[in-house]
This record gives C-alpha cells, sequence and structure tokens, in this order.
C-alpha cells in the first residue's frame, strides 16, 4: 500500500491500515504521529472518534513516547472550538494512561482542571454555543473510568451548579446519560452526605422531568402544529387513505408556488400516491422553494415516470445528489451499471460527501420494507470507499446478509475503527 492509499484509508479508518503498519511500521510512522495530533474521523458525532484506531497502530511501535509526546502537546495547544479535536486527543491519551503511562494521565487531568478553572471564572453564560462547557463535560466522560473518577466528575460540576447562576439544568446531560445509570446507587448515596453531588443530581433529574411532561403535552395532541417534515412523517405512519387524498388535493389545487411548496411538503415523508408528473413539473419550477421540495417528494416514489425523469437528466450530464436518489428509488437491474458508473465518477473526484450521501440511497434498497431490487454490486465500493464507518457498517451487515463478506474483508475488518463491525468480524470468523 503506497503511503497516499495508507492516508486515504486511514481516513475512512479501515482495517487494512493497522494490518499495514504492523508489517511495514516505519514506512507509515509519520502518518501515525500525524494521526495522534487531531480527530480523523469523517463525522465524529455519528461515528465517534477513532482514538481506539489510533492507538492499536501506535501499540505496534516499541517507543511509544514519541506519539504519547505529539497527543499531549496537541492537547496542551487546544483550545475550545466546537471541533471534535479534544475528545479524540483525550481518548487516545486514555487509553495509554489505562495502560500504566502517568504523563498520558497527568496531560488529560491538566486539561480538566484548565477548563473546570474557566468555568468557575466565567461570569455570565455566552449567547453562542458554549464550547467551554461542552469541552468540560466531555473531558468528564473520558476521565470517569471507575466510581471514584464518576464521583470526583458528578461534584465538580454540581459545584458549578451551586456556584455559578449561568448555569441551566441538563448542562450535563450527556454526561449524566452515559454514566448516570452505571453509577446510579453509588450517586444516590453520595448524594446523602454530599451536597455537590445532591445538587447535580437534582439539576438533571429536573431537566429529564421537564422533558417527559414536554413528551406528554406533544402526545396529548399528536397533529399539534405539524408542518412540514413532521407532517409527512405523522402522514406516512397513522393516516388512512382518505386522509392522505385531502392533502394532494390540498397540494393539486394550490397554484401560487410558495404555496404549494408548503402543501407539497406533506410528502416529503410520505410517499405522493398519485400521478407523479404534477410532482416532476414541480421539480423544474423557477421558484427554488418549490423545485427543492419537489425533488424531496419525488425521492419516495417508484414510479415510471420518475425513473425516465431521473435517466433524461443522467443523460443531460446532471450528476447531483437529488437525481441519484431518484435512480436509486426507480432502480432495476438494467440500471446497475449507470449507478456503478456514477459512484466511481463520485470517487475519482474525491467527493467524499457525495460518495456518503450517495451511500445513504444506495442503502434504503435493502431496508427491510424496500421494494427496490437490491443493487448488491455496489456494496464493495461503499464498504471501501464512504468515508464514514458508521455507514460502512451498514455495507458490512448487507455483504453479510448477502454472503459477501470474504475471509480477507473479514481479517482486516478486525481492526475497523468501528466497534460494531470488529463484533461482526469476530462472531463470523468465530463461525
Amino acid at each position: 500500500m503506497t503511503k497516499k492509499d495508507f492516508k486515504a484509508s486511514m481516513l475512512r479508518g479501515l482495517g487494512r491500515c493497522v494490518k499495514a503498519v504492523r508489517q511495514q511500521p516505519e514506512k507509515y510512522r509519520d502518518i501515525v504521529l500525524w494521526a495522534c495530533t487531531r480527530d480523523i474521523a469523517y463525522d465524529a458525532q455519528c461515528e465517534g472518534t477513532r482514538s481506539w484506531y489510533v492507538y492499536t497502530m501506535v501499540n505496534t511501535y516499541a517507543d511509544k513516547k514519541p506519539f504519547i509526546n505529539a497527543a499531549a502537546e496537541a492537547l496542551k495547544k487546544y483550545r475550545p472550538n466546537g471541533g471534535w479535536d479534544l475528545l479524540h486527543l483525550s481518548e487516545l491519551l486514555m487509553f495509554f494512561a489505562l495502560d500504566g503511562d502517568e504523563f498520558a494521565r497527568q496531560a488529560v487531568e491538566e486539561k480538566y482542571n484548565e477548563l473546570l478553572i474557566a468555568m468557575r471564572n466565567r461570569k455570565r453564560r455566552p449567547n453562542r454555543v458554549f464550547h467551554t462547557l461542552s469541552d468540560l463535560e466531555q473531558l468528564g466522560l473520558v476521565l470517569t473510568v471507575d466510581r471514584a473518577s464518576f464521583l470526583r466528575v458528578a461534584e465538580d460540576f454540581g459545584r458549578l451548579y451551586q456556584e455559578k447562576q449561568y448555569m441551566q439544568d441538563g448542562d450535563f446531560a450527556w454526561f449524566f446519560a452515559s454514566k448516570g445509570d452505571q453509577y446510579k446507587k453509588t450517586m444516590e448515596r453520595a448524594a446523602q452526605k454530599n451536597e455537590n453531588i445532591a445538587c447535580f443530581l437534582q439539576r438533571e433529574q429536573a431537566s429529564i422531568a421537564a422533558m417527559e411532561a414536554n413528551w406528554e403535552r406533544r402526545k396529548a395532541n399528536p397533529q399539534e402544529k405539524l408542518t412540514g417534515v413532521r407532517l409527512s412523517r405523522w402522514l406516512a405512519k397513522k393516516a388512512d387513505k382518505e386522509m392522505i387524498e385531502r392533502y394532494v388535493l390540498a397540494y393539486r389545487e394550490q397554484t401560487q408556488p410558495e404555496l404549494r411548496a408548503d402543501a407539497l411538503a406533506a410528502f416529503v415523508s410520505c410517499p405522493y400516491p398519485d400521478d407523479p408528473q404534477p410532482v416532476i413539473e414541480d421539480a423544474q419550477s423557477a421558484c427554488e422553494k418549490l423545485r427543492n421540495t419537489a425533488w424531496e417528494a419525488l425521492e419516495n416514489v417508484r414510479h415510471p415516470a420518475v425513473r425516465t425523469f431521473a435517466l433524461t437528466n443522467a443523460a443531460k450530464g446532471i450528476c447531483t445528489p437529488e437525481n441519484f436518489a431518484l435512480l436509486v428509488t426507480n432502480y432495476i437491474p438494467e440500471d446497475g451499471k449507470l449507478l456503478e458508473d456514477l459512484l466511481c465518477e463520485l470517487i475519482a473526484a474525491r467527493d467524499w460527501d457525495g460518495v456518503h450521501a450517495a451511500g445513504m440511497d444506495i442503502f434504503r434498497a435493502f431496508y427491510e420494507d424496500s421494494q427496490i431490487p437490491h443493487p448488491k454490486h455496489l456494496l464493495l465500493f461503499l464498504y471501501t470507499y464512504d468515508p464514514c464507518s458508521f455507514c460502512r457498517e451498514s455495507a458490512v451487515q448487507y455483504m453479510s446478509k448477502h454472503r459477501m463478506l470474504t475471509k480477507e474483508i473479514l481479517e482486516e475488518c478486525l481492526y475497523d475503527s468501528n466497534d460494531d463491525i470488529r463484533r461482526i468480524a469476530k462472531k463470523r470468523l468465530n463461525k
């Protein structure tokens, strides 16, 4: 594997990189060192960081100090910015800390204390997103490895609730949801003796109670203020044919473009049940709002007229994600080569957002309730090139179902950045 190919595969989180490093560690040293200093996930909010993945590669080297030092230096220089570098760096260092490296642990502790002091010195809550608060919560999660560390973080967070008026109920909801159940009894016992922990528990429980009350109000009147996507989802799940027809009629009778778009929004999730020709015409409207809504609605419509529309667009060189989605929805085996060519064009152009969007459309063909034939030949492309490891997990699951997972693929999946993919591979290889 060339260094360029290695880096591209590492950015996708493919297990082949771990195997490559074990075979030729010095060849890829500088790239692994680079990955120790920043988040390399495509979408860490969705797929998590790739800290374990990088940690596994670093463990190939006899001298891990240069890698740990690089991560520690990057963490020291980090300033709250709303990204995911902090979580990647702190998780990576904590893997080494749990192996007994005190320098790595101290680096994470110092950043936690720095952010905690910054919070205690702050006078008011900013109007925009509170990055310092979010980062402190992330570090609290990373540092919680046992009961004692959980109580220490809970006490720190409770003290902030007590001391700072700008704190709001549920400010540490992620931490509470992630660790609260695991240490519930420990926390409840400690709350009887420690007022800061008691305050933390009370403020987080108050936030949950408020959300539950709001949910109950919404359940009492499920159609209250339903518009757009929410209305369309409700129609798809709850409405009968007669009610859906009323919304079809409301759309067909509306002539003003803006209002016509609002009426058509009822079908961005609920499939439009009538002749789609008016929607096809609206997809070519001069009104941007109506045009965009029509494209969204057509994604749910499997009909010969929609397939013809999408094929005509493709022949004209229109390679938008929206047209690709229509081709998938109306896919028949004869269109397999066209879809493959379009996907390969995105890969050749290194349009990873486009590949990701195409992948999510293709996976719709494999849903249990889908009427779309399975374009199985595209799964290997998505396994190899989809930048999102969470989506790659879907590719692996469908490949497993269709008996497409070779021993070679399974063996590299053992080291994938996605832990669910690793479990699938281990289970299949054990069988």
